[in-house]
């Protein structure tokens, strides 16, 4: 029982190190950004309205959510790796991103992708309602997708940073003091919950548990990155241009038969390198 506490234990430390590094990202920017319009205000007109200011701060958490998110997954990456560095110990060590072969990551990107492709056809099939929608699409919408970024932000830092916190920390923390499909579920609930909206939560916890399935699986995180950075580029970038009601039948069929053989040629070259 003392080592399941442990356990928990660190996982939360963990988690809270991610959420902290997205609050005080959201309070420096915020900042910068008050403070730059204060200081124009003061010397263009000589006053400050104080209504205006605060509009000025809510709308640039509104509009600079893919920069702070890009700024505290980094944050949060280089942190750990000192963390880490002054107890005399590896980050990649500790959360298990050895090398795997390059060719795994052919069939690697087809599974993010694929799984884009039937996470986008689940939400369209599934009896959601028009309030749950009009909440997503508000969400989505506060979301800048243009330019380089919101790119760097989505496609590249935060698959990173999210694999390292929960499939490479948390997830093997807890697998320590208890079985490896508890730690699974458990990872995937906090992964979800801090996705805030009720349908990023849920396909949020899903993806968790597909990660951890193919982390344990290929025996590397850099699997996990692999799958959750083409996913994003997937269903950030991709599918509104070619998921469309004419195509959606083909393109899922062909999308679930790519997942299957690519899970399987992914797991067999991860394992064969390993003479496992």
């Amino acid at each position: 029982m003392k080592n399941v506490f442990i356990a928990l234990g660190k996982a939360i430390c963990y988690t809270l190190l991610f959420a902290a590094m997205q609050l005080i990202a959201s309070f420096v920017v915020t900042l910068a950004m008050g403070i730059g319009y204060a200081v124009e205000q003061l010397t263009l007109n000589g006053g400050l309205d104080y209504n205006t200011l605060m509009t000025v701060l809510y709308d640039g958490v509104t509009t600079n959510a893919t920069l702070i998110t890009l700024v505290s997954n980094i944050c949060t990456v280089g942190v750990l790796f000192a963390f880490f560095a002054l107890r005399k110990k590896n980050l990649l060590s500790e959360i298990n991103a050895s090398p795997i072969p390059a060719l795994t990551y052919v069939p690697l990107s087809i599974m993010g992708m694929c799984f884009a492709v039937l996470i986008t056809f689940a939400l369209d099939i599934l009896p959601i309602s028009e309030e749950v929608w009009e909440e997503y699409n508000q969400s989505a919408s506060m979301i800048d997708s243009s330019g380089l970024i919101p790119m760097l932000s989505t496609v590249i830092f935060a698959p990173i940073a999210e694999e390292t916190v929960f499939r490479g920390l948390v997830y093997t923390r807890l697998k320590r003091a208890m079985p490896a499909w508890v730690a699974a579920i458990l990872q995937a609930a906090v992964f979800g919950a801090l996705h805030g909206q009720i349908l990023w939560v849920a396909y949020a916890f899903v993806m968790g548990l597909v990660l951890a399935a193919i982390v344990e699986s290929t025996g590397s995180l850099f699997a996990g990155i692999a799958v959750h950075i083409c996913f994003n580029l997937m269903g950030g970038y991709v599918m509104e241009h070619i998921f469309t009601e004419s195509t959606a039948p083909y393109i899922v069929l062909a999308s679930i038969i790519l997942m299957v053989a690519a899970t399987r040629s992914a797991v067999r070259i991860a394992k064969s390198s390993k003479n496992i």
